[in-house]
């Protein structure tokens, strides 16, 4: 979060704010610690700009239309806290969780993209591990499953000659066709 003072310069070029999603209590953390990105009635220095955001809540399990495509958020335990994945379309997007409920997993079948978060080889309290999120990625049954939010002690080569076909490493720059 602490890099979105950076969307400067795109709301710089817009005529509205930029619409930012996710959990209420996220959005209201967001809205009162950059105040001057969410409050309209904060104006810029002559001759300065700022970023300007519009902070949207979203209720878990109900979609909303974001654009062109529906998207539904989906809670998913992180240790102890609640965070959001989110099924976008034919994409899910799952980056931060410890494990998938089995209504998550429902929610997520049928998707033709996963990515999806494998931090460590072994267990940890607030992510899935390598194993366990090739379990989740069997279990939801998309057509490619991207691993996302892994370390680096995880050498890309090595896990990629370790998954199942259909499950690779993500990297950087990867770009994903969604049908």
């Amino acid at each position: 979060m602490h890099g979105i003072d950076d969307i400067r310069a795109l709301s710089v070029h817009g005529d509205v704010p930029i619409d930012m999603y996710g959990p209420p209590d996220t959005m209201a953390r967001l809205a009162k610690r950059f105040a001057y990105i969410f409050d309209e009635s904060i104006k810029p220095l002559p001759g300065t700009s700022k970023p300007e955001g519009r902070a949207r809540a979203l209720s878990p399990g109900q979609s909303i239309r974001i654009g062109d495509v529906d998207v539904v958020p989906v809670e998913l335990p992180h240790g102890p806290i609640v965070v959001y994945g989110y099924r976008i379309g034919r994409l899910g997007y799952i980056t931060d969780a410890k494990e998938l409920p089995e209504q998550a997993i429902a929610i997520f079948r049928g998707v033709t993209v996963l990515v999806l978060n494998a931090l460590f080889r072994t267990p940890h309290p607030t992510h899935l591990s390598v194993p366990e999120a090739v379990k989740v990625a069997e279990r939801v049954g998309a057509r490619a499953t991207y691993l996302t939010h892994l370390t680096h002690h995880t050498g890309h080569a090595e896990l990629e000659s370790e998954l199942p076909d259909g499950i690779l490493p993500a990297y950087d720059g990867l770009m994903v066709t969604v049908d």
